[in-house]
């Protein structure tokens, strides 16, 4: 159901950036053709114009285009980060298990407390651009504080020590890169610019008359540039609709042995509480 409803607000809010830059295309056109006059034929008005509106087009396409593959960048970015923050915990949940020891419970819990804190609630922090979760710190921070304190006696055992320390330093780096997009006010310093861009080009076309013929090629140049800035709206933030990019490999994890800790804990506190009620 979530997943309809998250299409169906994407395609609504698709709909919605094509539906208004056309009314902002042919609006600026039919106010810019109300306020100017066209010019005569000596004057050369109509070569003027196209030459302004060819300027402005190139410059404004150029913006769109920038601005689209940063976008698109970080949005790969923050996916590939996922992975490689899902890859980093498996190792070190693993490797604790190798590790043996009074290591083995601490470490797995606290990685599976910090998965299960990322997907139900970091997400959504996330998305509405509040930052990452403290909770999920807290639980990172616990299981750090466990791999500081060890000791190891073999060459296996520094070794392992060694590689998980290294690993979950990088799960800390991963999720400040995954707050990146979130803070970045880049995108909102282009709606500006490409707006007005937007108004100038159509505006300059103000010297051909309004026949259907060209309200159609002014309709379709609007609605392609609103389907340019939707996805470059979407690609904004990769935690909300419509770019909303879904944390599976964080819910692999939980559909696996990280998820199986979870369920290990919460079937022994259940054992152990009636227990104590006796």
């Amino acid at each position: 159901m979530d997943s309809a409803a998250d299409l169906l607000s994407s395609i609504a809010a698709g709909v919605g950036f094509v539906v208004a830059t056309v009314c902002l295309v042919l609006a600026s056109y039919l106010v810019a053709r109300a306020l100017l006059h066209p010019g005569n034929e000596g004057d050369r008005t109509l070569e003027v114009a196209g030459n302004v509106a060819v300027r402005v087009a190139t410059l404004h396409s150029l913006i769109l285009g920038l601005v689209y593959a940063q976008e698109l960048d970080d949005y790969k970015g923050v996916r590939s980060t996922l992975l490689d923050e899902a890859v980093a915990i498996s190792d070190v949940f693993n490797d604790a298990r190798r590790y043996g020891g009074e290591v083995v419970v601490p470490v797995q819990q606290g990685l599976a407390r910090y998965v299960a804190t990322v997907v139900n609630e970091e997400w959504d922090s996330l998305a509405r651009h509040e930052g990452l979760s403290p909770k999920a710190w807290q639980a990172w921070e616990h299981v750090y504080g466990t791999l500081l304190d060890l000791a190891p006696a073999t060459e296996r055992e520094r070794y392992l020590s060694g590689r998980m320390k290294d690993r979950v330093t990088a799960i800390a780096r991963f999720r400040q890169v995954r707050e990146a997009p979130t803070v970045s006010r880049f995108s909102g310093l282009f709606w500006a610019p490409a707006i007005i861009g937007l108004i100038i080009v159509s505006a300059a076309f103000y010297v051909y008359r309004p026949s259907r013929t060209h309200l159609v090629l002014l309709g379709l140049f609007g609605a392609y540039s609103g389907v340019i800035l939707f996805f470059i709206f979407a690609f904004g933030n990769p935690y909300a609709n419509p770019g909303k990019l879904e944390p599976r490999p964080f819910q692999q994890l939980l559909d696996g042995d990280v998820g199986r800790s979870i369920e290990t804990t919460t079937s022994m506190r259940s054992t152990v509480l009636p227990l104590e009620a006796i």
